[in-house]
Parts: C-alpha cells; sequence; structure tokens
C-alpha cells in the first residue's frame, strides 16, 4: 500500500471548495461572444415632499462612466469599470490583472421628474440623485355640451 504524506494544516472544506472552484465559477469568457455580467446597483430611494433622493453605491467607477436617464417617471442608471494593475520586479513582470464590471438598475418612481432641475452628484463610489417632482396639474372637469 503507498500512502502519501503531506504536512498540511486541516482548513475548512467551504475555504478549500472556494480555493478549487471559485474563480471558475466567476470566470469570464471574454471573445467568445459573451459579455460581463452585469451587477445589480444597490440603492436607496428616499420620498420627500417636493424631491427623491436616490444614493447608488458604484463602487470603483470612475465619473465619467456613469449615465442616468430619466424619462417621465423611469429612471435608469448605468455604469461601467475597468481596472488593471500589475506588479514587476525590476523588468520581469510577475504578476497583471484586469478586470471589468457593469452596473445597471432601473425603477419608477410614483410621480414624473422634472429633468430639467434635476441634479446628480459622484463622490467617494456613491452617486447621489436629487430628483425634484415634476408639478402635478390640477384636473379638469369639461362641461358637457
Amino acid at each position: 500500500m503507498n500512502l502519501i504524506t503531506r504536512n498540511t494544516t486541516y482548513r475548512d472544506p467551504l475555504t478549500l471548495f472556494e480555493d478549487v472552484f471559485g474563480d471558475v465559477f466567476s470566470r469570464q469568457s471574454y471573445g467568445l461572444g459573451e459579455s460581463p455580467s452585469v451587477t445589480r446597483a444597490r440603492l436607496d430611494v428616499v420620498e420627500k415632499p417636493e424631491t427623491f433622493e436616490v444614493k447608488v453605491d458604484l463602487p470603483g467607477v470612475k465619473k465619467d462612466d456613469i449615465q442616468v436617464d430619466i424619462q417621465g417617471n423611469r429612471v435608469a442608471i448605468s455604469a461601467q469599470m475597468q481596472s488593471s494593475k500589475e506588479r514587476k520586479d525590476g523588468e520581469r513582470l510577475l504578476y497583471a490583472e484586469r478586470y471589468t464590471a457593469s452596473y445597471a438598475r432601473s425603477f419608477e418612481l410614483p410621480q414624473e421628474i422634472d429633468e430639467a432641475h434635476a441634479d446628480a452628484r459622484y463622490e467617494n463610489g456613491v452617486l447621489q440623485l436629487l430628483l425634484p417632482k415634476k408639478a402635478t396639474t390640477a384636473n379638469k372637469r369639461l362641461a358637457i355640451k
């Protein structure tokens, strides 16, 4: 009977599973017609008497890579992030990694938005939208002739 012994310490089976298969499940196959997965951006919406305040988490995204579209009471937010890092030892490249991510979220609010007065700010990975409510017009009763 052949026994192979190794000098190993106990490892949690879940950690071992993640070490072996974790990268396989998150890997994307670019160049084969597949696009990177889109992550649903996390957000908070607070309604105030005159506005809606929206906070959206978009970590690692540059301000120029965020798009916000407003149409009536529908808001659509999308963003793309790309990063790369290299680790060199002198002239010899030891490690290189590239990462891309896409975030998207769309939702409807209970009232139409006044797009002309909407405001957006992005700081520390959080997009903040101040969306004023469009003034509602009173219903007009028609006289029947």
